[in-house]
């Protein structure tokens, strides 16, 4: 049997592999046609849920920088929706839903000399030295836009 410009024999086992393939070509047609199916509709789709937005930004107590600690953003307008991220080197990354939002800033230390055994161990005890103006009682707002990322930056003051 001459197939192209190869010579294969009806016996060899190319013949065999040949005559398998065409066999099975609609079989691995309709399988690849099913897969890019299920596969290339969600290439371009777009995510699914509310908008969301990039909000950066510094954080300072007295005008140095809030070494580490927590930054919450809760919408007052909607759904009551929490975003929380993490100040660290007095700086902060967290993505939000637009919305009014009051934020709320936490940052602990320890205390110098005073340790707990709470746990079976000698760990430092810690303090709270953020104000709770800008915490439990905090009185900071901010309108998130829905159109572009934003850099928010908080200076707090403990006077």
């Amino acid at each position: 049997m001459i197939r192209g410009l190869f010579f294969i024999s009806p016996f060899s086992t190319e013949c065999r592999l040949v005559k398998r393939l065409q066999e099975s070509f609609p079989f691995i047609l309709l399988t690849a046609s099913c897969l890019a199916a299920m596969v290339l509709p969600g290439c371009h789709r777009q995510p699914s849920g509310p908008p969301t937005v990039s909000v950066t930004g510094d954080v300072t107590l007295d005008q140095e920088p809030v070494k580490e600690g927590n930054i919450i953003f809760r919408q007052l307008d909607h759904d009551l929706k929490g975003f929380g991220g993490i100040i660290q080197n007095g700086k902060y990354q967290i993505t939000v839903e637009p919305a009014r939002m009051k934020v709320e800033i936490v940052a602990s230390r320890p205390v110098p000399g005073k340790f707990t055994m709470e746990n079976g161990i000698q760990e430092p005890v810690t303090e709270s030295y953020i104000p709770a103006k800008y915490n439990t009682k905090s009185e900071l707002e901010v309108d998130v836009a829905a159109d572009q990322d934003q850099q928010i930056p908080f200076q707090l003051m403990t006077k």
